[in-house]
C-alpha cells in the first residue's frame, strides 16, 4: 500500500506509491511534489535487473513477492529473486527522538540495502546457484530536475553521490479540480532545492550508463551487518512561508525560512553532520521505535500509529521569522492535510495527544500563535478565536469560510488547561489570562435563553454532517463541550487570580449540567440537539434558512456527546455528565452508528465516518473503564482500502463523502499508549503532583509512559503488568499511584510513605 515517510518541521517527504510504480517526492512535501522514478534493486548473475515497484523502467523486472514492513520511524521493502535464491531489502529511516530538536529537524533520510540468501522461495526451482556477490543499484529520474551522478571530494575522502537540483513551488495544489485549492492570492513562487544521495560505502561506484550508483555486496546471512549505507539529504535556504506575526490585517507579512537553517546553512553542512551523527541518531531513533513495538498494541493499532505519525510529520512546519526581537522567533504550525489550513484549532485539539505524549513545547508555541487570531465580540465583551491561522504558504488570518466560535473557544480552553496541569508549566496560562477571560465571557453569553445550551456561534467543524449536527441550535455536543471548557477555565482563572469570573464559571457549570441532563437525555442516549425546530436556523455555508421545519436526526445517537471530556480526564477531572448515562450513550451509539469502517457521526448518517473521532471516542471509553469502543481493525481497513490500487490518500480521516486525506489528525492514535495504562497526570494537584495508572490486569503488558520520560537522560518509565496481574513501574522517575493497589502500596507509590 502507499506509505509516507517524513521529517519533522522540514517538509522533506517521500510518498511511496507501489501501484503507480513511483515515489511522490519533494523538499516541500505532499501537494508540492513531483513523481520520482526510483529504480532500486539488484542485478542477477545473468544480468537481469530486479527492482522494487517504484519504477516504470522497461528494462527491469519486478522482484518477486514484494512486501513492506513499517515501524514508527522507518519502512523496509523486501523482494525476492526466485531465480537465484536471493532476498533483497531496502530500508528508509527517518530518525526521530522526542525533544531532540537537532536530530529531528535534520532534513535527511538514512537508507540501507542488503542482500541475503533465500534457498526456498515458494516452490520455484532456481535457475542457478545462489551467488556469493551481487551488485545493487539506485537510480532516480524526476521531471524538471537536474540529476547527476558524480564524485565529491578527493582521495580517501571521495564519495559517490547523486546530486539533484530543482525549483519547488511553495503554493500547494490538488491533483484534481476541487473547490478547496489554495486561495487566489497564492502565487507560483518557487524556491531553489538542492538534494544529494551519498554512499557511505567506499566501494560504491558511479553507474555511468544510468546516471546512478552501484555497489557490489557479498550475499550474507541476515544479521551480518553488511549493508550498503546511504544518506539522502535536502536543503532549502529561501523562505517557504509568509507570516503576519501580529493580529491579522495589521502590518506586512514577513518571510519565514525553515528553522533548520539556523543549524545548517547549506546542503554540505547537513550531510557533514548526518554522516558524523548517523550511528548515534539511529540508536536513539530505534530505541524510540522499540518502546512502541513492545507495547501491547493490536496489529491494527500499531499500523495506525506508524502511518498516522508520518502523516502528522509530513504536515508540520517549523520555521523562524524576524518578529522584531533580538533573535529570530520560532513558528510551528501544522497543515490540515488536503485542506492546507495552518494549525486548525479543532484539528490540533485532537492532535494534542502527540504533544502531551512527546513534545509539549510544540503545543505551547501554538498557544501564542492562536492568541493573535482572536476577534472582538462587542455584545459579550469577549472574544472568539479563528478556526485556522491561514492557508497554503500564507499565515494571514482565517481562510476557512465561516467561524466556529463556541467550539474553537472551548477547544483552546480545554487544551490550555490540559497542557498546564499535565506539564505543570503555568507560563502560557498567565501569559494569556486576558484571552482566557475574554473567551469565557463569549461562552457565557452564547446561552441566550439560560437553557444550558448555546444558541449563538454554534456552527462547528463537523462540516460534512447534517444540519442538526453541524449548525443546529442547542447541540448537546457543544453544550457539554462548553461546560467542560468553563470548568477548565475556572481552574485557569483561579490560578491567575480572577476569582470572581472563576466562581461565575463554576456556578454556570453546576446549573447548566442539570439543564443538559434534563433536556437531552432520551432514555438510552443523549439527543443530538434539543431544539428540533429548523426555524431560524441558517445554513453556515450559504447563509440561507433551511427548507424544512424540523431538523432530521435531531434525536439520533451521536459519537460526539462526550467529546469535550477526554482532555480533562487525562488530568484527573471526573466526568461531567451522569456516568451511568454517559456509558450507556457511548455503548448504544456504537451499536446504532456502526459501519464497516467505524461509526458515522450519528445514527442518521452512518456513512459519514471520521476515523480520528472514533479513536478519540474509544480512548474516552477506556478512561471510563469500559472495554475498548471498537476494534481498531475497522479503521485500519479504511486506510488499506484508501491506499491500494488507484488510491493513494495517506492517512485518510473520512470516508467517501469527504476528502480529508494525507491528514494529521490520525495521530490521535498515539492515545492508545495513554488509554491502555489509563495514565493520568496532574502536576498542579493541591497535594503535589498526582500521577496514576490503572491498566487492565488480564494479560502481561508493558506500557511505555512516554509523557513521563526524561528523554535527554534516556529514562523512560514503563508500566508493567505481570502474568499474575501485578502492576509495577520500571524506571520510575515520578511518584506514581497504581490504582487498585492496596492503600499502603498506593501511598508508597505516591511517595507518601516509605
Amino acid at each position: 500500500m502507499s506509505w509516507t515517510i517524513a521529517r519533522l518541521g522540514s517538509r522533506f517527504t517521500l510518498l511511496f506509491e507501489p501501484y503507480q510504480q513511483r515515489v511522490m517526492h519533494s523538499a516541500l512535501g505532499r501537494f508540492l511534489d513531483q513523481p520520482l522514478d526510483l529504480m532500486v534493486g539488484m542485478i542477477e548473475p545473468d544480468g537481469t535487473r530486479r527492482v522494487l515497484p517504484f519504477t516504470q523502467e522497461p528494462n527491469a523486472s519486478p522482484l518477486h513477492n514484494a512486501e513492506q514492513f513499517e515501524r514508527p520511524n522507518s519502512i523496509t521493502y523486501r523482494g525476492y529473486s526466485e531465480t537465484y535464491g536471493l532476498r533483497f531489502e531496502f530500508n528508509v529511516h527517518s530518525v526521530f527522538y522526542p525533544q531532540d530538536e537537532r536530530l529531528c529537524l535534520m532534513p535527511a533520510f538514512y537508507l540501507e540495502m542488503r542482500v541475503n540468501p533465500a534457498p526456498k522461495v515458494r516452490w520455484h526451482k532456481p535457475a542457478g546457484p545462489t551467488p556469493d556477490k551481487v551488485k545493487l543499484f539506485i537510480r532516480l529520474r524526476r521531471p524538471d530536475t537536474e540529476i547527476n551522478a558524480c564524485y565529491h571530494g578527493e582521495g580517501d575522502a571521495r564519495q559517490s553521490c547523486i546530486d539533484l537540483a530543482y525549483r519547488n513551488r511553495v503554493s500547494p495544489k490538488h491533483p484534481f479540480p476541487t473547490d478547496l485549492d489554495s486561495p487566489a492570492h497564492e502565487s507560483d513562487r518557487e524556491v531553489q532545492v538542492h538534494e544529494r544521495i551519498v554512499s557511505l560505502n567506499p566501494e560504491c561506484e558511479l553507474w555511468d550508463d544510468e546516471n546512478g550508483l552501484t555497489c557490489e555486496l557479498p550475499v550474507t546471512e541476515g544479521g551480518s551487518g553488511i549493508k550498503w549505507r546511504l544518506v539522502w539529504a535536502t536543503h532549502v535556504a529561501e523562505p517557504v512561508l509568509d507570516i503576519n506575526p501580529g493580529k491579522p490585517g495589521d502590518g506586512e507579512t514577513v518571510p519565514a525560512p525553515f528553522r533548520y537553517n539556523s543549524y545548517w546553512a547549506n546542503l554540505d553542512e547537513v550531510l557533514e553532520e548526518a554522516f558524523a551523527t548517523r550511528d548515534d541518531h539511529l540508536a536513539l531513533s530505534r530505541r524510540f521505535e522499540k518502546l512502541i513495538e513492545q507495547a501491547p498494541l493490536t496489529p491494527a493499532q500499531y499500523h495506525l500509529l506508524a502511518q498516522s505519525f508520518h502523516s502528522w510529520l509530513a504536515n508540520t512546519f517549523w520555521c523562524q521569522y524576524d518578529g522584531g526581537a533580538p533573535k529570530p522567533e520560532d513558528w510551528f504550525s501544522v497543515w490540515e492535510g488536503s485542506c492546507f489550513y495552518h494549525s486548525t484549532l479543532d484539528v490540533e485539539y485532537n492532535v494534542s495527544l502527540v504533544y502531551l505524549s512527546l513534545w509539549p513545547q510544540l503545543l505551547a508555541l501554538q498557544f501564542d500563535q492562536w492568541s493573535n487570531h482572536g476577534h472582538a465580540h462587542e455584545k459579550s465583551g469577549g472574544r472568539f478565536l479563528s478556526h485556522d491561522l491561514g492557508q497554503g504558504a500564507h499565515i494571514t488570518g482565517q481562510a476557512y469560510p465561516h467561524h466556529m466560535p463556541v467550539e474553537e473557544n472551548a477547544n483552546y480552553l480545554l487544551l490550555l488547561h490540559a497542557y498546564t496541569h499535565w506539564t505543570g508549566d503555568r507560563t502560557p496560562a498567565h501569559k494569556h489570562k486576558a484571552l482566557v477571560a475574554d473567551l469565557v465571557r463569549y461562552l457565557l453569553w452564547t446561552d441566550r435563553d439560560q437553557s444550558g445550551f448555546p444558541s449563538e456561534g454554534v456552527a462547528n467543524t463537523i462540516d460534512d454532517a447534517s444540519p442538526a449536527v453541524q449548525f443546529g441550535n442547542k447541540q448537546t455536543y457543544l453544550a457539554v463541550k462548553r461546560v467542560a471548557a468553563l470548568r477548565s477555565a475556572a481552574a485557569l482563572l483561579t490560578m491567575t487570580g480572577d476569582e470572581d469570573l472563576a466562581l461565575h464559571c463554576e456556578d454556570t457549570v453546576k446549573t447548566d449540567l442539570r439543564k443538559i441532563e434534563a433536556a437531552a437525555w432520551l432514555g438510552d442516549h443523549y439527543a443530538v440537539c434539543v431544539d428540533a425546530s429548523a426555524a431560524g436556523v441558517t445554513d453556515a455555508w450559504t447563509g440561507k434558512p433551511l427548507p424544512y421545519d424540523t431538523l432530521p436526526g435531531w434525536d439520533g445517537y451521536s459519537i460526539y456527546t462526550a467529546n469535550g471530556q477526554l482532555l480533562p480526564m487525562l488530568v484527573g477531572a471526573p466526568p461531567l455528565l451522569d456516568e451511568d448515562r454517559l456509558k450507556k450513550d457511548l455503548v448504544n451509539a456504537i451499536r446504532e452508528n456502526l459501519t464497516r469502517y467505524g461509526c458515522g457521526h450519528t445514527s442518521s448518517e452512518v456513512e459519514n465516518v471520521w476515523v480520528s473521532q472514533n479513536i478519540w471516542r474509544d480512548h474516552l471509553t477506556r478512561y471510563l473503564g469500559l472495554a475498548s469502543g471498537l476494534p481498531s481493525s475497522h479503521y485500519w481497513d479504511m486506510q488499506v482500502m484508501s491506499n491500494t490500487h488507484n488510491q493513494s490518500l495517506g492517512f485518510v480521516d473520512t470516508y467517501i463523502n469527504n476528502y480529508l486525506c494525507h491528514y494529521p489528525r490520525g495521530i490521535v492514535s498515539i492515545g492508545y499508549l495513554l488509554a491502555g495504562p489509563r495514565l493520568v497526570i496532574d502536576r498542579l494537584s493541591p497535594g503535589g503532583a498526582y500521577i496514576t495508572v490503572d491498566p487492565d490486569r488480564g494479560r502481561p503488558q508493558r506500557w511505555p509512559l512516554l509523557a513521563l520520560a526524561d528523554w535527554k537522560a534516556g529514562k523512560i518509565p514503563v508500566c508493567v503488568v505481570d502474568d499474575q496481574g501485578n502492576v509495577t513501574i520500571e524506571g520510575k522517575i515520578d511518584p506514581i499511584v497504581i490504582q487498585g493497589a492496596d492503600a499502603d502500596s498506593a501511598a508508597a507509590n505516591a511517595g507518601l510513605i516509605g
